[in-house]
């Protein structure tokens, strides 16, 4: 207990420092809301960054300094913002308050003396469990420890659980509204498809969004049980199917997600990097498909064609290799949003080497699509060569060319840049916690 009071000693020198350097600006200190002896849980770890994230968007260039401090009481990230005090504490109330996860961060705001949430007519903090205040309920224990960590391992998993699935959802959504699409179904044409339109992928998103939960349930648990994942992938086939009556949308995006929803969220708990990510999803992934190629003699999907025809794996292959043409490609964020996506879509079809095409039609149109979006890529992407993917577009189209493996993997590649601000050293000012 001393070495934590010594702890709040030193980072109250640190803050009366940065006041004494930083005159007339605001010192902000963040750090997770944890009781106990153990104040740095790893699985708290992601809110700090979640929370490092938000208010480095809140305040942008009015940062002029930051950093992190390893501390018995719980490790803090420091910022000195040039704005007012009052204002900056109103801001962070909001931040605090915004969703539930602000109930278990702390955002302690300076100038020259500390702003309580009563200097700015804001009521205080609520306890976890009760309605009472919480300085109250923590100066009487009205709680017990436990009773405080099975509210907040359950207000984690909850979010964590809520959120991811917003995301999956989203970014599906965001991969079948691209247009331009080479090929690909959109929501203003079908493609190069006469089976299937936008409606139908509506419908396959909805069928399958109960399983995508439940691979985000399984990353909320100690262990990852890769047979298991593999089972519920298989009801969500069913599921799709019967949707589309007998058409395959989802098939290979299913397969995708069940590698990389139980991974990342674990990720996120664990405090880990994409590195371990791309691990884990290879280990998996060695799991589920074992042998299946060394055992195969008569092929039993269009993608066991391609194999038997060409050598490629196709999307197994790729979950053999922790899809690291996902988590290593580029993030163009210097790119306009409404266009980074079909950016991305460009860049996987430059890289991967897609059984759908080759299916349909190919090596040597594979290797043609691959030149065509290198070449894109090469002189500036899609903001520059708008006309130019239109017609390579269209052209596709009526040559019967469909990217489908690049639209499953532009899914993730979509998820994981809305997520690595989670994980490990993935924030925007490259502090982790």
């Amino acid at each position: 207990m001393n070495e934590i009071l010594d702890a709040r000693e030193q980072r109250s020198n640190h803050v009366k420092e940065l006041i004494s350097k930083y005159k007339y600006k605001t010192v902000v200190i963040m750090k997770a809301n944890v009781p106990g002896i153990n104040k740095n849980l790893m699985k708290m770890r992601f809110i700090c960054n979640l929370y490092n994230t938000i208010i480095y968007d809140t305040f942008k260039e009015k940062i002029i300094d930051v950093g992190r401090i390893e501390s018995l009481d719980g490790n803090y990230i420091y910022y000195v913002i040039d704005e007012e005090g009052t204002l900056v504490k109103e801001k962070t109330i909001i931040l605090e308050e915004e969703n539930a996860l602000g109930r278990l961060i702390d955002i302690d705001v300076y100038n020259e003396k500390p702003i309580s949430r009563e200097d700015v007519s804001c009521e205080m903090r609520l306890c976890l469990i009760c309605n009472n205040y919480a300085h109250i309920c923590g100066r009487n224990k009205t709680h017990s420890e436990d009773e405080i960590f099975g509210v907040i391992d359950d207000t984690i998993n909850n979010y964590l659980l809520d959120f991811i699935l917003m995301k999956t959802i989203k970014s599906i959504f965001a991969e079948v509204d691209l247009y331009p699409k080479f090929g690909l179904v959109s929501r203003k044409d079908s493609g190069s498809h006469t089976d299937m339109d936008y409606q139908t992928f509506v419908k396959s998103t909805l069928a399958i969004k109960p399983y995508l939960r439940e691979y985000i349930l399984e990353g909320l648990k100690d262990e990852l049980n890769p047979l298991l994942l593999q089972e519920i992938g298989q009801r969500a086939e069913k599921a799709m199917f019967r949707a589309t009556d007998g058409v395959n949308t989802h098939k290979g995006l299913i397969f995708v997600l069940g590698l990389f929803l139980p991974v990342v969220t674990k990720s996120i708990l664990l405090n880990k990097d994409k590195e371990y990510i791309k691990d884990e999803i290879k280990r998996i992934s060695n799991v589920i498909i074992g042998d299946y190629y060394e055992n195969m003699d008569i092929p039993a999907s269009h993608g066991d064609e391609v194999y038997l025809k060409y050598g490629f794996k196709g999307v197994r292959g790729e979950a053999l290799n922790g899809f690291s043409i996902v988590f290593d490609s580029p993030s163009f964020y210097n790119v306009d949003s409404v266009y980074r996506d079909i950016d991305y879509l460009i860049s996987l079809m430059s890289e991967l080497d897609d059984t759908t095409i080759l299916y349909r039609k190919g090596r040597e149109t594979l290797d043609k699509v691959k030149l065509d979006m290198k070449e894109i890529l090469t002189n500036g992407g899609y903001t520059n060569n708008k006309n130019q993917v239109n017609e390579i577009s269209n052209q596709y189209k009526k040559e019967n060319i469909s990217p489908g493996g690049s639209a499953d993997l532009l899914v993730l590649k979509i998820m994981f840049e809305e997520l690595r601000y989670l994980l490990c050293g993935d924030n925007k000012n490259g502090i982790c916690l």
